[in-house]
C-alpha cells in the first residue's frame, strides 16, 4: 500500500518548523516532530525529496552552526525578541533561496520561448474564459 503524500499545505508546516528550530537538528529528531505535528510517521528520503524541506533543513543546520553560544542571564523579553529575529532571518533565507530557484525556472522558460519564436506578447496574453454551464446549455 502506497503511502500518504505531503501536501504543499504540510511541507508549508514542515518549513516553518525548521524556520524556527532551536537546538540540536536531526533528521530523526525532525522526523520525532513532523510525526506529532502532522500525525502520521515519513521517513528521511520522504521529507528530504522535497525541495523545500531539504533546503530549510540545510539551512537551519547552518543558522544553528553559526550560532553563538550565549550564557547570559537575559531578561526573557530580550530572549523572546533575538528567538523571533532569528527565526524572521530563517524565513528571509528561505524565501531569498525560494526566489533564486524561481528566477533559474523563469530563465529556462524565457530561453525555451525564444528559442521557440514565442514572443512576450504571446506569453502575456490572458487566459480564455471559463464557461463553467457548458454542461447546463442546450446542444
Amino acid at each position: 500500500m502506497a503511502k500518504a503524500r505531503l501536501t504543499s499545505d504540510e511541507i508549508e508546516r514542515i518549513v516553518e518548523l525548521l524556520t524556527s528550530w532551536r537546538g540540536t537538528l536531526s533528521w530523526e529528531l525532525l522526523l520525532e516532530r513532523v510525526e506529532t505535528l502532522l500525525r502520521r510517521p515519513f521517513t528521511r528520503q520522504g521529507l528530504a525529496k522535497q525541495d523545500n524541506i531539504q533546503i530549510a533543513y540545510q539551512q537551519a543546520k547552518d543558522r544553528i552552526r553559526k550560532q553563538k553560544p550565549t550564557y547570559s542571564e537575559a531578561l526573557p523579553e530580550i530572549e523572546l525578541m533575538k528567538n523571533t529575529i532569528d527565526s524572521l532571518r530563517a524565513k528571509i533565507a528561505m524565501m531569498e533561496a525560494e526566489r533564486g530557484r524561481y528566477e533559474e525556472k523563469f530563465a529556462t522558460w524565457l530561453y525555451n520561448a525564444r528559442s521557440r519564436g514565442i514572443s512576450e506578447l504571446d506569453l502575456n496574453r490572458h487566459l480564455p474564459e471559463v464557461d463553467r454551464d457548458w454542461s447546463t446549455k442546450e446542444r
